[in-house]
């Protein structure tokens, strides 16, 4: 499966493994401290998106096959065993960077990734904002989150392009409005008065409507929480460049685990607001009810990119907390303990600041 040629990738000063910089945006050698321009001849930006249909049916054939990823360390040469779901990671032995290159009958491969920009170092300036921010966090926190190191992934993503027909039925809503009349007591007598309501009436309507989408982002493993990697966004898709390893050189690459299909059904899910807010468009009037919709999707493509991602996490109270750093934008997102006692001590300098307030108009 390997390719060791397109893996290997030495410095042509020392021989020591390189590994891409996001600081330089080069190749880097650690040994001696230099960076070398990578070759350009295989990395372009023209992204090829690939038919859905035709990939599903690729995959059904070859549904019963299985993989194992086994690649050599060039530095010290130590034959791996990468995890499931690994194809990129640094070697157990001497920390070289390693990349199994090669096309596998079962996994898609990615066609393009964004490549990191935001350096170890920035990362860390940034999680160290965020957790400076976080007021109401554990004071025993600040220093065990502090003593963790960032390490550098590419989370696989799915990304789909289609056009859909909705053929619907449902009603239209106009309103209209009606005097009602109402009796008050007013000093002991009735007095008869007035006030104008809203009614709907409604009218059926039926239609068909088009919508396309591009590029709807659906992450293609669950390694980390859902809620985490979508409040990363946004990410810069135009800068997207094609795959090649030495962009990967240095970072854990992950594999997807959400299949190619299962991923399109959450891709509907982004669909189904901009759909329904076409019909209730095509709908018209004062307010719309939708009754039935049938959905055609057609002329899908697709395509499966890798997003580099800073990770870290710490542990408190035997609870593990997560941390993530776009590694485009430097946007962080993470999961954190809360501090009952800071919790309590705000809300009771609450309490005596209202009942302060409180004496004193009291008091005047």
């Amino acid at each position: 499966m390997n390719n060791p040629t397109a893996q290997h990738h030495p410095c042509p000063n020392c021989g020591h493994e390189m590994e891409f910089s996001a600081q330089a945006g080069q190749l880097f050698c650690q040994h001696c401290q230099q960076a070398f321009e990578q070759p350009t001849r295989e990395i372009t930006n023209v992204i090829v998106e690939k038919n859905y249909e035709q990939q599903l049916a690729e995959l059904e054939e070859q549904a019963e096959t299985t993989e194992q990823i086994i690649t050599r360390c060039n530095n010290c040469g130590a034959e791996i065993v990468l995890p499931q779901n690994i194809v990129a990671d640094r070697c157990r032995y001497c920390d070289s960077p390693i990349v199994a290159s090669g096309k596998s009958q079962r996994q898609i491969r990615p066609t393009a990734l964004l490549p990191f920009k935001i350096s170890k170092k920035q990362a860390d300036t940034s999680f160290q904002k965020w957790l400076n921010s976080r007021w109401f966090m554990p004071s025993a926190v600040y220093h065990e989150a502090k003593t963790k190191s960032f390490h550098g992934v590419y989370l696989p993503y799915w990304t789909y392009d289609c056009e859909t027909l909705s053929e619907y039925t449902g009603q239209r809503g106009e309103y209209y409005y009606v005097t009602v009349y109402y009796h008050v007591q007013v000093n002991g007598r009735s007095q008869r008065r007035s006030r104008s309501e809203r009614r709907t009436r409604w009218y059926p309507a039926a239609g068909l409507v088009r919508n396309n989408f591009d590029d709807l982002l659906i992450a293609a493993n669950d390694k980390f929480p859902d809620e985490l990697q979508n409040a990363l966004t946004p990410w810069h898709l135009a800068e997207l460049t094609t795959y090649h390893p030495d962009f990967i050189r240095g970072f854990q690459e992950q594999s997807y685990s959400i299949p190619l299909s299962d991923g399109f059904e959450t891709a509907k899910l982004q669909m189904r607001p901009e759909i329904e807010d076409t019909i209730r468009a095509d709908i018209g009037g004062d307010t719309q009810r939708i009754q039935q919709t049938a959905i055609d999707y057609r002329k899908i493509r697709f395509k499966l990119i890798l997003l580099p991602l800073w990770v870290n996490s710490f542990s408190f109270h035997n609870k593990t907390y997560q941390f993530l750093v776009n590694a485009q934008t430097g946007e962080v997102q993470g999961k954190r303990p809360w501090s009952i006692a800071k919790i309590t001590t705000v809300i009771l300098l609450s309490l005596l600041a209202a009942s302060a307030i409180l004496f004193y108009f009291l008091k005047y």
